[in-house]
């Protein structure tokens, strides 16, 4: 019988996070409602020991490292569903409540994407929903300090629509995926998410934030080999470029430099 859902997992190097997070999904999803794709993005640990063998998991191993965005597309290949649910592999469900969520997009067209609320190890909210990523918002959070540009949590219990939601957790039907042209594979590792929501508004859909499903993200645990802590943000800047587009990508690094500089000059007292 045909799945519902593909849940499609990039690992690299964390084969024991991502081990947690499969046995969440069968522990609350019914028995075939999800297929279970994992892709091995060239990983150097025990990954494809603890997980290659796995009964009733759709293992795929690259090569290389190709980032999130080709990994993603490289596990729609193996899909079989005709939706598909994009999960880092530092998430685990808590309940069953994402088969409402796969129900609640089925019967709103009009809805392109949707995504859970994010949740702490100790369960409190975490932001996974991003504003408008303007200069105008930038200015607002880091120079009047008013929330406007980084992620936040909407303050709702009923499903909203939002500018873009984390691509940790992200639901879209085959028919939309291929529309979009799937993930844009120019995007290694960040701003790949807004991107995708980007492209989803081009479509005329929205993108929505479905509190009611909600799942804990081990924030920052999938892309901790990445680059070493003091390093991570020089990896934003290429990717930054690319969405924004150099003039803007500048103006807005301009705004949130200079509220820095300002800050460390005239402290608050």
């Amino acid at each position: 019988m045909k799945p519902t859902i593909s849940i499609i997992i990039p690992t690299w190097n964390t084969a024991q996070i991502t081990l947690k997070c499969i046995q969440t999904i069968k522990k609350h999803l019914p028995a075939g409602f999800a297929q279970i794709v994992i892709v091995d993005n060239g990983s150097t640990d025990d990954t494809p020991a603890v997980l290659g063998k796995m009964p009733d998991i759709t293992y795929v191993r690259n090569s290389t490292n190709l980032g999130f965005s080709a990994g993603n597309n490289v596990g729609v290949k193996k899909a079989i569903a005709d939706y598909f649910l994009f999960l880092n592999s530092d998430m685990e469900l808590t309940d069953s409540s994402l088969v409402d969520m796969v129900k609640y997009l089925q019967t709103h067209p009009d809805i392109g994407a949707i995504g859970p609320m994010f949740l702490n190890p100790d369960l409190t909210p975490q932001g996974s929903v991003m504003p408008p990523q303007t200069p105008l918002n930038a200015f607002r959070e880091y120079w009047l300090h008013i929330p406007a540009y980084v992620k936040y949590i909407p303050q709702t219990d009923t499903p909203i629509s939002v500018w873009a939601v984390s691509g940790g957790a992200i639901l879209i039907s085959r028919q939309d995926y291929d529309r979009i042209s799937g993930w844009d594979e120019r995007y290694f590792f960040y701003y790949e998410d807004l991107e995708f929501c980007r492209q989803i508004r081009h479509l005329s859909k929205k993108v929505f934030f479905y509190p009611q499903c909600q799942v804990i993200h081990r924030h920052g645990a999938s892309g901790t080999n990445v680059a070493a802590p003091k390093d991570q943000w020089r990896r934003l800047i290429p990717s930054s470029i690319k969405f924004h587009g150099y003039f803007m990508h500048h103006v807005i690094n301009f705004i949130i430099w200079s509220s820095q500089k300002w800050q460390s000059i005239f402290p608050k007292k």
